[in-house]
């Protein structure tokens, strides 16, 4: 049984909103405890920080303090890549799509995982 907490930077609230195109802005992160690749709970929380300064750093610690094991996100700056690195958090590249697709992808393998920085942003 593989067990993992995944979080989704989200334009809006539930599984039908797309994915937001930057990190730190999301209006929303959808917490999803899956279990052998299977949807166990979906927790839903505003993004306190999305309108201040440094709001991906800020945004990065919240995933570290909600044990967050995988993220999938836009775009986001190298301190908050750097973060979530130093925190042991995978991060993926969101497609065009809602949520819930993204999570589809994400169990099938199909989703870029970023590893690496090029210009100052994540590739």
């Amino acid at each position: 049984m593989i067990d993992m907490k995944v979080a989704i930077g989200a334009a809006n609230y539930g599984l039908d909103s797309s994915v937001s195109e930057i990190f730190g802005r999301s209006s929303a992160f959808i917490f999803v405890d899956l279990e052998d690749g299977e949807i166990k709970e979906i927790s839903i929380i505003e993004n306190p920080v999305k309108n201040e300064s440094g709001a991906g750093n800020n945004s990065a610690q919240i995933m570290v303090d909600n044990k967050v094991e995988i993220l999938i996100s836009g775009k986001l700056g190298p301190t908050a890549f750097h973060i979530l690195k130093r925190a042991g958090i995978k991060v993926y590249k969101g497609v065009n799509g809602n949520v819930e697709r993204n999570l589809k992808r994400f169990n099938q393998g199909k989703l870029e995982e970023i590893t690496t920085l090029s210009g100052g942003f994540p590739v």
